[in-house]
């Protein structure tokens, strides 16, 4: 992230996974085809649509400070930063478990609020707790070996 132009493009990775989270608790809703939502699951859409304004406006945020929050020093390819946050947008679809998609909003949030400090470390530490995040739901979405 050493150019303004890599923090916007941060910024828009970010804004696709807030797309990501709506589609996805939209697709939810839709699933029951007009019907009664169970509180749990309604309760959990409010937090994910919560979460996907949060994570609209640190992104917008990005956008309007770019050339403050400019990092050189973070020696992680930008491609790296990108590949993680568009991985995300496209594993929330995919996702089987709630908490997964719960705690992979809150690591999305957090990504975002350490690029908008500015400074390496906590963007590093975002970016490894996004990573096995990521990691987390790909296990849990892995089909599951037939007994023998």
């Amino acid at each position: 992230m050493s150019t303004a132009k890599q923090v916007e493009e941060l910024a828009d990775r970010l804004s696709a996974c807030a797309d990501s989270i709506h589609a996805r608790v939209m697709q939810d809703i839709r699933r029951h085809a007009g019907g009664e939502v169970p509180e749990s699951e309604q309760a959990a859409a409010r937090a994910l649509l919560d979460a996907e304004i949060e994570l609209r406006q640190r992104a917008n945020r990005l956008y309007a400070d770019a050339a403050a929050c400019i990092v050189s020093a973070l020696g992680q390819p930008q491609q790296k930063l990108v590949q993680l946050t568009a991985d995300a947008a496209a594993r929330i679809t995919q996702i089987t478990r709630i908490g997964d998609g719960i705690t992979l909003v809150a690591r999305l949030l957090g990504l975002a609020a350490a690029a908008a400090t500015g400074q390496v470390a906590p963007i590093l530490v975002a970016l490894e707790r996004l990573k096995a995040q990521l990691d987390v739901v790909s296990a849990h979405a892995a089909p599951t070996a037939p007994a023998a």
